[in-house]
């Protein structure tokens, strides 16, 4: 168990600071041990679909590092493989195997009640290998999107990767860009901090 916490902390480490879900311009690239890739998409003109699914939703705890309210967390990860949609949930596995075509589609995100600004949002993916380390040349990140106090829904995403044979999962970090500097100097230099995260295995 404390070995799985040591790399999920490394994990985090690296997808904060690629922060490749983060904002043009204000992005850390520079990292000590590995080298990350940017986002694969430039900065976007226009937000994509969010929907308030409900008004006042029971968020998941968010297990992250982040201390400026409001807590952000991820509700739900919808997943194509082969075409075949999976919903995946906090601590769930992806049924997927070496060779299949793995889609994300949409993401949820959720906020409790806040007052304020709420900053904005951003999901990082990353797959990992069998020893648990991110395959960082397969980096993706969603857009930025505004954070309300409801579920957030990041849709029209059209991630895909083919299963590598030493492939055992993947990581989704939630990276909160809050309107004040917080605590994460790992996150961008403390523009932004990383509020969830979440392991998807496969089986």
């Amino acid at each position: 168990m404390i070995g799985k916490r040591v790399w999920v902390l490394a994990a985090l480490l690296a997808l904060s600071l690629a922060a490749g879900c983060g904002r043009s311009g204000e992005i850390e690239t520079t990292l000590p041990i590995q080298t990350m890739q940017p986002a694969d998409s430039p900065e976007p003109t226009a937000i994509p679909d969010i929907g308030n699914v409900d008004p006042a939703p029971v968020c998941p705890t968010a297990r992250g590092v982040g201390t400026v309210s409001p807590a952000v967390s991820i509700s739900s990860i919808t997943f194509l493989v082969n075409g075949i949609e999976q919903v995946v949930l906090k601590n769930k596995v992806l049924q997927a195997l070496p060779g299949d075509e793995v889609q994300i589609r949409e993401v949820i995100i959720c906020a409790g009640s806040f007052s304020g600004d709420g900053g904005q949002a951003c999901v990082d993916f990353a797959p990992t290998d069998e020893n648990g380390q991110e395959i960082m040349s397969e980096h993706k990140g969603t857009d930025t999107v505004p954070v309300i106090p409801s579920l957030m829904i990041i849709s029209d995403l059209n991630f895909t990767w083919t299963v590598g044979e030493n492939w055992s999962g993947f990581y989704a970090v939630l990276n909160h860009w809050t309107p004040v500097e917080t605590q994460d100097p790992g996150c961008a230099s403390g523009r932004c901090e990383r509020d969830d995260w979440l392991i998807v295995e496969f089986q």
